[in-house]
């Protein structure tokens, strides 16, 4: 049986405390894209609500976006194509780049 590997902390973690752990290695090739241009149009911005990394955000009357930090999840693409104006590209990164999960 294998064992779990130890957790750092003196008591139960929160998953802040987990994802907080994790790393991000940046690709210079982007794996999401967005036509921002779409975005304006866009009545509901569910992009903004489904992603835990907060990776979208509004500046005044503009959506930008810091794909850093992206947890893979994919949910916002999913919610751009279904609820939104079908904005957003996205793909997994290259091998060896992008979020690397330390504790489940």
């Amino acid at each position: 049986m294998t064992e779990k590997p130890s957790m750092p902390f003196e008591k139960p973690a929160t998953p802040d405390d987990k994802l907080i752990l994790d790393t991000f290695d940046h690709d210079e090739e982007p794996f999401i894209t967005v036509d921002t241009k779409l975005c304006k149009d866009c009545r509901g911005k569910p992009c903004l609500y489904v992603c835990p990394a907060q990776v979208y955000r509004l500046e005044g009357e503009e959506l930008v976006y810091n794909i850093e930090g992206c947890m893979e999840l994919g949910a916002c693409i999913i919610v751009c194509r279904s609820m939104g104006n079908k904005a957003i590209a996205w793909d997994y990164p290259r091998g060896g780049y992008g979020v690397e999960y330390k504790y489940g």
